[in-house]
Parts: C-alpha cells; structure tokens; sequence
C-alpha cells in the first residue's frame, strides 16, 4: 500500500495514551483511522438507504408476527453441522 506522510496535531496526553498501547504510532493511527473511515462509510449508507423500505412493496412482511414465520422459514432450510 503506498503511504503519503501527513503532519497532523493531537492531544499531548492522547498521543502519550497511544505510545503506552504501540511502538509504532503511524500503523495505530492508521488502524484507528481505517475502523473509524470504515464505521463512517456505514453510517453513511444507512442514511442513504434510511426509508427505502415499505411495506407495501413487501406483502406478507407487514407485521413483527410476519416477519418472525419468514425468518423461521428461511432458516428451517439451514443445516447444523457440529
């Protein structure tokens, strides 16, 4: 992966936090920066897709009671193997 070097300020005591947890600050930073871009990205599209379910598009699925006999039909098909 190729790395671009970026100068950035944080908090002394946050930085001291993270020298206790890592050796290596810029593969933490990163690490916490792809979770946290990650994370975004997923709260993103849910607020993108917010809505885009109806119940009338989806007949038989109307109700919690509904939805429970479609669950327990799909996974009655599903097999245990242990």
């Amino acid at each position: 992966m190729k790395t671009v070097k970026v100068s950035i300020t944080l908090p002394a005591d946050l930085v001291k936090e993270m020298k206790t947890l890592s050796p290596n600050l810029s593969s933490f930073i990163a690490k916490g920066m792809s979770d946290y871009v990650a994370r975004e990205r997923r709260k993103n599209a849910l607020r993108a897709s917010a809505g885009a379910w109806k119940a009338e598009g989806h007949p038989g699925l109307e109700d919690l009671s509904q939805i429970e006999q479609y669950v327990e039909e799909i996974r009655s098909g599903w097999r245990h193997e242990g």
